[in-house]
């Protein structure tokens, strides 16, 4: 039996394609869980949990096992919910402060840029490092130190970031597909060095 990612003999599609494909399907399903905004967080750690486990075990994985596993997640801790909506509201009110012209605003935009860009890298290596044992305040607490300790691989989850919005910014229907190439990204830098 052929593995997932090398392909049959004679197999027209090869094994990057594969995980090309399997990586915007989760994408897709990634982005429709997270719509609801509070599953956000959940949805991200589902896909990411998925993703390693694709490109490790050298499988697949059907849109039943990912709705279980966010499922499973947010029944580990139903305080992954609130997080989401935690984090939008402290972005709305700082939006409309900058947008009101809130004293300062020229300095504090590329501030609350640079902080989200950091907030998004050390929410993607939450959602990785993530387990029902562990919990998420030690996930998050782990994150903030490996975003330090690998300034290397915060740099290119930064780098993808960049890319992920220029992206965005050309198109919106690409949201969907960029959602799973992050994860991807999240999961190389993981992985790297790892054999």
């Amino acid at each position: 039996m052929a593995s997932v990612t090398t392909g049959g003999r004679g197999n027209i599609f090869g094994g990057r394609f594969v995980l090309f494909a399997d990586t915007l399907y989760l994408g897709v399903l990634v982005f429709f869980a997270a719509l609801p905004v509070v599953t956000a967080f959940a949805a991200v750690t589902a896909g990411a949990d998925l993703l390693r486990h694709r490109v490790r075990d050298d499988s697949t994985f059907t849109i039943g096992q990912y709705l279980r596993r966010v499922g499973a997640i947010i029944g580990a801790q139903k305080a992954v919910l609130l997080a989401p909506l935690g984090v939008l509201a402290v972005y709305v009110l700082n939006s409309i402060a900058l947008a009101a012209g809130m004293p300062g605003a020229e300095f504090y935009r590329p501030v609350l840029i640079g902080l989200s860009a950091i907030g998004v890298v050390i929410g993607l290596r939450a959602a990785l490092l993530w387990t029902a044992e562990s919990g998420w305040t030690s996930a998050v607490r782990e994150a903030m130190l490996t975003t330090v300790r690998d300034p290397g691989g915060s740099a290119l989850l930064l780098g993808a970031l960049v890319a992920s919005v220029v992206i965005i910014g050309q198109t919106w229907l690409m949201l969907p597909l960029v959602t799973g190439l992050m994860l991807l990204a999240a999961v190389a830098v993981t992985m790297r060095g790892r054999k």
